[in-house]
């Protein structure tokens, strides 16, 4: 009896439902769409009613609600002349949600002879069934007269509704993350299409990704205290946001990331936020951090102190170095890299990106965390990827493996330049060289810092790179005499290799990343602060790579300059030094290799060792 009733309650309520958005959609005249908002509310205290008659066992309440609201409700829409159309929205998307939470509410009590919360009122199948057909509904409507991009953003909202934690368990947040993965590279790519004009769509998708972080916060929260209540409430709004979307369109107000640094900020902050409390989601779902509070700090990288500033340390560096984190990155900002190398049109710097994805997911992912060496690493030279700290702290167990990943990277650095780290196998490349982000290049020259750092002389590389540079080598000192028993010096049991290069490279990184509208592209380069790319860079500057030109008086006629516009480091001078001397040579030039394909002469190349081969066979 009681699956019968629950049934029909759903049937009601949809129907009801389908006739409200009709209504509302079509809006032949404002009476029939005031009758059915109307009516919308009477369905909502009807479900309200019937759940407290249920709960307090006292049918006077019952017709008490019900009857006040059809005398009040009439008065209103009787004597209503002329309605707004945005209230009536709200009125609309708010009503369905809340008459949906309330027949959540009634469907629990009926189920349970329990009373409900917001929790029970959500997560359950009749709830979770109705809502995603009064979506799908609600969609189909309107189908015909969205724009495509808010067409695709509400289709990438609709699949993640219904993964809800109850019905689905853990694997809820795994799907969900998937889809939202999907989405996100979406996002990106609707932005970077439409990045020449202002468009409605950038503010409608900060607000949809604004849901997403909505949504994994909550399902962190979740894996820390096991309530679903904040993960629950996310779902809520994402569904208002849906219905008033789809009926309505997108945000009004109108921009451009390119030209706005705020928004571009805005965007980037709010995607960052998400994929933080995401990758921190993955790790508990693939087990790498325990569940609840004391599970999760006894799976923390680094001792837990009850100091707020160390362990806010501890918690971002630990979740930012997570490989879950670093896989769910890759796939976004692979499929983005990918995107880019496709609209490249040199063959060289197309392998040049195909090797930096690759090495992305075999030297950064597979090899450290999933192959059978992963153990064997810091005794095994090449593999310290971030240099001293990476591994583990200096003794003389590992002196082979970490001078030998020194001396590899010199070679290579000698060699082909510091490309064969800045450019292919840091994970940097390729966050900064999918098409998003290296359109973000313009901020080199619009931001304040970025203009500071532009070319290859800047006054604030030099003593950045080399403070940065001595401190990590007097750190490692230190780590070293700690492993002979000369001195004994640690923070919070910590060494000082180890903490340089957590705080480095999975905090302060991403720091520098997600600043980007202010310090301009790859400031990792432009400032000096990454001390392995400063070693890469500094052999690199006495080696034997550079780039060069075909013709110099090309450049002489060039009146585009567009080698200097396509450099994402922000290498402003190198026309000057092709004009000057034929070549140009940078301790920041890092080999990305747009100047080269943004070339319309095709007059610049890349020289390197196989260039200083070719000359001594030729007898040059």
């Amino acid at each position: 009896m009681n699956l019968l009733i629950l049934f029909s309650i759903a049937i009601s309520m949809l129907l009801v439902m389908f006739y409200v958005i009709y209504e509302v959609k079509n809006w032949r005249s404002d009476r029939r769409v005031l009758v059915a908002i109307y009516v919308e509310g009477m369905m909502l205290v009807m479900n309200l009613g019937a759940y407290l008659y249920l709960l307090l066992h006292d049918l006077f309440l019952f017709l008490v609600i019900n009857g006040a609201y059809m005398i009040f409700g009439l008065y209103a829409i009787l004597n209503i002349k002329s309605i707004s159309r945005s209230i009536v929205y709200i009125l609309f998307s708010s009503f369905m949600i809340i008459s949906e939470v309330f027949m959540g509410s009634l469907f629990y009590i009926l189920q349970t002879d329990m009373p409900a919360n917001l929790d029970s009122s959500v997560e359950n199948p009749w709830f979770v069934t109705v809502m995603v057909a009064e979506m799908i509904f609600t969609l189909m409507v309107s189908f015909k007269r969205l724009d495509k991009t808010l067409r695709n953003y509400l289709i990438s909202l609709l699949l993640l509704m219904p993964w809800f934690p109850v019905i689905f368990s853990n694997y809820a947040f795994l799907f969900s993350s998937i889809i939202m993965i999907g989405a996100t590279i979406l996002v990106y790519e609707t932005l970077y299409n439409q990045r020449l004009r202002a468009t409605q769509e950038t503010f409608t998708t900060i607000e949809l990704m604004s849901i997403f972080t909505l949504m994994m916060i909550g399902g962190f929260i979740y894996f820390l205290t096991f309530s679903l209540t904040v993960y629950d409430v996310s779902m809520l709004i994402a569904m208002v946001w849906f219905i008033y979307r789809t009926v309505v369109g997108p945000n009004p107000r109108k921009g451009n990331y390119l030209k706005d640094a705020k928004i571009a900020f805005s965007i980037i902050f709010l995607t960052f936020i998400m994929e933080f409390f995401m990758g921190g989601v993955l790790d508990f779902v693939m087990g790498i951090f325990s569940p609840g509070i004391k599970g999760f700090i006894s799976s923390l990288s680094l001792p837990w102190t009850g100091n707020v500033l160390w362990d806010g340390i501890d918690i971002i560096g630990s979740i930012l170095g997570s490989t879950w984190f670093l896989i769910m990155m890759g796939i976004e900002m692979g499929f983005l890299a990918f995107k880019k190398m496709l609209e490249i049109k040199v063959r060289e710097v197309k392998i040049r990106m195909a090797l930096m994805i690759l090495a992305y997911a075999i030297y950064s992912i597979y090899i450290p965390s999933f192959s059978p060496l992963s153990s064997s690493l810091p005794y095994i030279p090449y593999m310290w990827s971030m240099g001293i700290g990476t591994l583990a702290p200096v003794s003389n167990s590992i002196l082979l493996g970490l001078i030998g990943t020194y001396i590899i990277y010199a070679i290579l650095s000698f060699l082909f330049g510091s490309r064969n780290l800045c450019a292919v196998t840091c994970t940097a490349p390729m966050m900064y060289q999918g098409n998003f982000y290296d359109s973000l290049k313009v901020y080199n020259r619009t931001s304040k810092v970025g203009r500071k750092l532009l070319t290859s002389k800047s006054k604030y590389y030099r003593p950045i790179a080399l403070s940065v540079s001595i401190f990590v080598l007097i750190a490692a000192v230190i780590s070293y005499l700690n492993s002979l028993g000369i001195i004994s010096f640690t923070i919070f049991n910590t060494d000082i290799t180890i903490l340089i290069y957590f705080i480095w490279f999975d905090i302060i990184w991403y720091l520098i990343f997600i600043s980007i509208p202010f310090l301009g592209t790859f400031a990792c380069v432009t400032t000096g602060y990454c001390y392995w790319g400063v070693f890469n860079q500094a052999i690199s500057r006495i080696g034997l790579f550079r780039l060069k030109v075909k013709n110099p008086q090309q450049c002489i006629e060039c009146k585009t300059v567009d080698c200097a516009n396509a450099c994402p480091v922000g290498l402003t001078d190198m026309r000057g030094e092709f004009i000057k001397k034929g070549e140009f040579r940078s301790i920041k030039c890092v080999g990305i290799g747009e100047c080269i394909d943004a070339c319309p002469y095709d007059n610049i190349f890349i020289y390197d060792v196989r260039n200083w081969i070719k000359e001594r066979f030729r007898g040059k």
